[in-house]
């Protein structure tokens, strides 16, 4: 009698864990469908040098884990719902164990961290401390582990470009001082890169990894950059992201850099004082000598694209930089400017650009007409 309760209490037993399984598995198929309909797997090459955790969990996990990080992927829709930012973050930390290779699962990670946590925040350490733990999860993990995929670099450069470089943050300013004193720790004076083979250059990539000779073929292209402003960052990020970037990333990788280099000429060029002195207030001033490559940059990718927006930011910019020539009392060179004005326009519409004197003076609606009437929308 015991041997037959046990046969059956066996017989029980496989039936429920078979019944599971088939449960498991199509619970599985919907919430990858679910998955997938917010994330589109990204199939970068990515690097071999995986940490031992990763390593342990893919191993321990098995089959196990795609389940897993289904069903956590839907706890974080739940808690994105509910704006609760901070428990997301956990959550989202262990999917990045679960799915490495994912891009789409460090962006997200990032982006909740840099833009929605930190905006819960009233001080404006506070804010800066999820803005850094953002980024640095990219850059220190994520671009680590997947390092020829571009739209991780893009991401990270946006962050900065974006969030750090751009006045939209109450505490932007904040933001700007606290990195630039973190980063001339890794940099020469006046925010020069180090030299090669130098304690500095392995500090700096160790620390930020920022790798000199790409910095170096930056400047030898562009021209003398200050490395502690986020336009700075946005560019070298931009530029690694391109290096690698397929079709579809290769526009948004050109984008980021020629905003990064339309910025640093015009505005946040080069750093006024310095940011390791206390009581420091961020202050910077336009990089000019980048003009001229930043034109020549526009220009090629105009030669490559067809996206109107860079014809609008060519055009915004050739009439910028004119008037910033005309300051610096270099009449000629804001004069060869104004033919690149000309010579784009000429026999794409039949409105004539105003003469020198009154395009310097013109306002953005001139120049809005003259593009709509050339088909640029």
């Amino acid at each position: 009698m015991v041997k037959k309760r046990m046969l059956i209490r066996s017989i029980a037993v496989s039936v429920v864990v078979i019944l599971l399984v088939a449960v498991c598995g199509r619970e599985s198929r919907s919430l990858r469908q679910v998955r997938h309909t917010k994330l589109q797997r990204v199939g970068a090459s990515y690097s071999a040098d995986v940490p031992p955790m990763i390593t342990f969990v893919n191993v321990a996990l098995g089959g196990f884990r795609g389940v897993i990080a289904d069903m956590l992927w839907l706890r974080v829709s739940k808690l994105q719902e509910e704006r609760r930012f901070v428990e997301l973050v956990q959550l989202s930390d262990w999917i990045t164990k679960l799915e490495p290779h994912l891009a789409d699962v460090w962006v997200f990670h990032a982006w909740n961290m840099a833009y929605n946590v930190s905006v819960l925040m009233s001080r404006p350490e506070d804010k800066w401390r999820w803005v850094e733990n953002g980024f640095e999860l990219l850059r220190d993990e994520g671009v680590p582990l997947n390092p020829r995929n571009a739209t991780l670099c893009r991401e990270l450069g946006w962050i900065f470009q974006h969030k750090m470089g751009m006045d939209g943050d109450s505490a932007v300013s904040y933001y700007r001082k606290e990195w630039a004193r973190e980063i001339s720790a890794y940099l020469e004076d006046g925010g020069k890169r180090p030299g090669d083979d130098t304690l500095m250059a392995s500090e700096l990539f160790e620390w930020m990894k920022m790798d000199t000779a790409v910095m170096a073929d930056l400047e030898e292209r562009f021209g003398t950059i200050d490395w502690r402003l986020p336009d700075a960052q946005s560019l070298y990020w931009g530029m690694r992201g391109l290096e690698n970037a397929r079709t579809n990333e290769q526009l948004p990788c050109r984008r980021m850099i020629y905003t990064s280099l339309i910025e640093m000429a015009r505005r946040n060029g080069k750093l006024v004082g310095d940011p390791l002195v206390e009581g420091y207030v961020f202050q910077a001033v336009p990089n000019t000598g980048l003009i001229d490559p930043t034109v020549a940059f526009l220009e090629e990718t105009m030669a490559k694209h067809t996206f109107s927006g860079i014809r609008y930011a060519y055009v915004g910019f050739l009439r910028d930089a004119m008037r910033i020539r005309m300051m610096e009392k270099r009449e000629a060179e804001a004069r060869a400017l104004y033919d690149k004005l000309v010579a784009f326009f000429s026999g794409k519409t039949d409105q004539k650009l105003p003469p020198f004197e009154q395009t310097l003076a013109a306002e953005d609606s001139v120049f809005e007409k003259m593009l709509l009437s050339a088909g640029f929308r």
